[in-house]
């Protein structure tokens, strides 16, 4: 069986704290790493520009109004599922993913974590600083959400978040 990476979308939601939106997987309950950042699949036909504005509404109930795109990651990451991993053991060896920068622009009210799925990705959700995330994901995605750190973070840096420059233009 030849192992393949799934093509993917990663979103990390900053808000006018600079802080990440990280959300509880809903099967979190087990797991002492239970927090991650939205992501998906891309299906067939789909661009990765698609697939984030549907991943976000799917998993976080945001609508494309609630977000402003800052950027999009210039390199595409991967990481290896562990061995024994449900989805491995269909013959995918981990996901390859694009990730795009977003300013939420909405209130906490927002977020539908439970609006377009019958099974939902995350039952809560908290914003956290940008050096904490990497503490509460699983380990096997560790690497990856360093690499977006560090391309996402100088730019972070530079923005400005009056009330003028969060505006959607």
């Amino acid at each position: 069986m030849i192992q393949t990476y799934r093509p993917n979308v990663g979103m990390m939601i900053i808000n006018s704290e600079k802080k990440v939106w990280m959300g509880k997987r809903a099967d979190g309950e087990k797991y002492l790493y239970n927090q991650q950042m939205p992501q998906g699949g891309i299906d067939l036909g789909e661009t990765p520009d698609q697939a984030v504005y549907r991943e976000l509404k799917e998993e976080t109930g945001l609508t494309p109004d609630k977000v402003k795109l800052i950027t999009i990651s210039k390199h595409w990451y991967k990481y290896d599922l562990p061995v024994g991993h449900k989805k491995r053991k269909t013959g995918l060896k981990g996901q390859r993913q694009k990730w795009f920068l977003f300013l939420f622009l909405g209130t906490d009210n927002d977020f539908k974590l439970n609006a377009f799925q019958e099974e939902i990705e995350f039952s809560s959700f908290k914003w956290m600083n940008l050096e904490e995330i990497t503490e509460v994901v699983v380990p096997f995605k560790r690497g990856v959400y360093k690499q977006v750190i560090r391309e996402f973070k100088p730019v972070i840096d530079t923005l400005i978040l009056s009330p003028e420059a969060i505006q959607k233009p």
